[in-house]
């Protein structure tokens, strides 16, 4: 039985709005645009300017021009960007406060505690193998990533904060640097029920002892170091091992002060 502060966490997020079911399976386009607003809000093109033209983008990201037009028009229709005859697409970077103008189509709400643990499990198998193709295929780009939304997260347990986008952003760019866009993909499309779990975990994590937070960062710790070290085995390990234990101290509380280990 899930205690009842995980009842009243989950039940308030529940009601949260903007958590509507899309049914529609993400296309290249839409996986695209999302991908150039999250590079927007990263500071990537800096914070106000031109986004590269469209062979440039297409050339970037290994995809046709006309994807690279679909995924500008989605942008455009969400006011992420302006387009001017002759010139090109122009961006203003949004509020860290504001919403994102992207939903996470191609996977049901969070509306059950059951839900919750299938969301754990799912990902368990599908972030595990991430993080393996990810030790292999890192680049230092992508493990550049990875470390920024780790110092984020040591940022935030160091002030006693929640964290749950650098959270977030860690697990993605775990996925971005496996080299394989199917990861990234199923984790952007699922990307409302993960964040919905994550903030679950660190909420609960947060009126604990300051030791559980710690050992959670050290479980984040330990997957950045497998990766970096290019050990595929460990890294799918300790991905397995880190979801497994978020799972287990959401539903059965912290337990022992030390992680579960295999």
């Amino acid at each position: 039985m899930a205690s009842e502060s995980v009842r009243q966490i989950a039940q308030t997020g529940l009601r949260t709005e903007g958590w509507e079911p899309l049914t529609q399976p993400p296309r290249l386009g839409d996986h695209l645009s999302r991908q150039i607003a999250d590079l927007i809000d990263r500071g990537e093109f800096g914070d106000e300017g031109r986004l590269p033209s469209e062979l440039a983008l297409a050339d970037r990201f290994g995809v046709s021009r006309p994807v690279v037009r679909e995924a500008l028009s989605r942008l455009r229709s969400h006011g992420v960007i302006v387009s001017r005859k002759g010139s090109g697409s122009y961006f203003r970077k949004s509020p860290a406060s504001g919403p994102t103008p992207f939903g996470a189509p191609g996977f049901w709400p969070i509306d059950s505690l059951a839900a919750v643990r299938k969301c754990f499990e799912f990902r368990t198998g599908v972030e595990g193998e991430a993080a393996y193709f990810a030790a292999q295929n890192q680049a230092p780009e992508t493990l550049a990533f990875i470390a920024e939304a780790l110092d984020r997260m040591e940022a935030a347990a160091t002030n006693g904060a929640i964290a749950t986008k650098a959270d977030l952003e860690f697990h993605l760019a775990v996925s971005r640097a496996s080299g394989n866009e199917y990861f990234e993909a199923v984790l952007q499309s699922m990307r409302t029920p993960i964040e919905f779990a994550i903030n679950l975990a660190r909420s609960l994590t947060l009126t604990r002892p300051l030791q559980h937070l710690r050992i959670v960062q050290t479980e984040h710790v330990v997957l950045f170091q497998a990766i970096e070290a290019r050990d595929r085995d460990a890294a799918r390990a300790a991905m397995r091992r880190h979801i497994e234990n978020t799972c287990r101290r959401v539903f059965e509380g912290p337990g022992d002060i030390g992680p579960r280990m295999p």
